[in-house]
């Protein structure tokens, strides 16, 4: 039997990251040798986050493709998370108007946790949102909060100790707690250095009541810092460590991949939501 191409890419996938000042792409192509494609896009510093999308959807190549399945990555601190039970989908907007007066009109979006029994809700940009879905109108979104959370939370199992999780991103840092599973506690800071980082990490550890010599926390993201901040903070944490995407991700589906691609956007391949 013939294979043709189309057939091949068949279940090709597309994954965009959009945060405050960037985009990048990553295609999943499972019949090719190496799988997957990661690109940074350059945006134009002078022009609004949407006018570059529509840019990036109008010239680049890797946008200009079919793909059997799109997921958008939204990197925001803007987030909430709800008790599954307590939620109802026609509060969303209810909810995230009340916790963000303050932002533009969003379009606003949920994301069910089933596994941590919690819904996100979270905001996009209402331009940013439309351009999308005119080029890609079965397009999936996700909060960046979403796809670590599912992750973290089934790695916290390991181990009967709790743990934090502190992604570094962006001059921004989200720390997650868990108990074996269960999520005690989300937050995104802005940062200016490791010692911004330090002072939360500190602040939220004795707010929860967690061991300093028992407990354990996990430093993700920028290179640069997270070896400095492990540096300052295991003076205070006795059991602290980094974490290095390409030991985090050897057995998964993503193991061989060698790009420098954002935490966040590996664990939502890894999560298949």
């Amino acid at each position: 039997m013939q294979v043709t191409e189309n057939s091949k890419n068949q279940n090709k996938s597309l994954s965009i990251r959009v945060c405050t000042d960037g985009l990048s792409f990553c295609v999943y192509t499972p019949s090719s040798s190496s799988p997957y494609k990661y690109k940074i896009y350059r945006v134009k510093p002078t022009i609004s986050l949407a006018a570059n999308l529509k840019e990036a959807l109008t010239h680049d190549p890797i946008l200009k493709e079919e793909y059997q399945r799109v997921n958008i990555l939204i990197a925001t601190p803007h987030f909430t998370v709800i008790p599954i039970e307590t939620f109802k989908t026609e509060d969303a907007n209810d909810i995230y108007n009340y916790n963000f007066p303050k932002d533009k009109p969003q379009r606003v979006s949920y994301n069910i946790l089933r596994r941590s029994g919690i819904a996100i809700v979270f905001g996009i940009e209402k331009n940013v949102y439309q351009l999308i879905l005119d080029d890609f109108p079965r397009a999936r979104f996700y909060a960046s909060a979403s796809t670590l959370i599912e992750f973290f939370s089934e790695r916290s199992m390991l181990g009967a100790n709790k743990k934090m999780y502190a992604y570094l991103h962006e001059q921004e840092m989200t720390v997650f707690c868990f108990e074996q599973g269960k999520l005690l506690f989300v937050n995104t800071f802005s940062t200016r250095g490791v010692t911004d980082c330090q002072y939360y990490i500190l602040n939220v550890w004795k707010q929860l009541g967690l061991d300093q010599l028992n407990d354990a926390l996990f430093i993700i993201g920028n290179e640069a810092q997270r070896k400095d901040l492990h540096e300052q903070i295991q003076y205070f944490i006795e059991n602290a460590s980094v974490i290095d995407y390409k030991e985090d991700f050897k057995n998964t589906v993503i193991k061989d991949n060698n790009t420098a691609m954002p935490y966040d956007l590996q664990t939502l391949l890894v999560c298949g939501f």
